[in-house]
C-alpha cells in the first residue's frame, strides 16, 4: 500500500461525509450563491466532480469527459465513480510517478505524482468551501480532518 493508497481512500471517505450532509440540504440551499469561495455548494462540488475526472482521463489516457453542469444526483453519481476510478487505476499510476502528461489548460507537463496530489489537494479545497455552504445553510458540516480518517479507519 503507498500513501496515494491511502490518500485516495481518505479523499473518497470525506467526499462521502461532505455528502451525507448535502443529501440534507434543499435545492434552493445548494445553489445559494458564495462567491468569496468560488461558487454554490452545488457548483463546488460539481467543479471537484469534474477536476476529479478530467485529471483521471488525462494520466490514464482517455479521453477527458465534457465540462458541463450537472444537477447533484449527477455530481454525487460522478464522485462515486472517480473514487472507482481512482481505486482501479492508483496500482498502475503509481509505478509511473515520475512519468509526465500534458495539462493543455496550463500549456506544460506535470509528473504523475504531481497531478495525484493535485487531485487530493484541490478537493480539499472545494471541500472546505461546501463545509461553509453547510454552515450557512444552519447544518454542522462534517468534520474531515486525515487524522480523523486515519484513528477510524488504519
Amino acid at each position: 500500500m503507498t500513501s496515494f493508497d491511502d490518500l485516495f481512500e481518505y479523499n473518497a471517505w470525506a467526499n462521502r461525509e461532505i455528502l451525507a450532509v448535502t443529501d440534507l440540504l434543499t435545492g434552493a440551499e445548494l445553489a445559494a450563491p458564495m462567491d468569496d469561495l468560488g461558487g454554490s455548494a452545488l457548483q463546488l462540488l460539481d467543479h471537484t466532480a469534474q477536476v476529479e475526472a478530467a485529471f483521471l482521463a488525462v494520466m490514464t489516457a482517455r479521453a477527458r469527459p465534457p465540462r458541463e453542469e450537472r444537477p447533484y444526483a449527477k455530481v454525487r453519481s460522478l464522485l462515486g465513480a472517480n473514487a472507482d476510478g481512482y481505486r482501479a487505476a492508483l496500482p498502475a499510476l503509481t509505478g509511473r510517478l515520475g512519468e509526465t502528461f500534458e495539462l493543455e489548460w496550463f500549456g506544460r507537463r506535470f509528473t504523475v505524482e504531481q497531478g495525484l496530489m493535485q487531485v487530493v489537494t484541490h478537493s480539499v479545497q472545494h471541500r472546505a468551501g461546501v463545509a461553509a455552504g453547510i454552515a450557512r445553510a444552519g447544518r454542522e458540516a462534517p468534520g474531515l480532518d486525515y487524522i480523523m480518517w486515519l484513528a477510524r479507519f488504519r
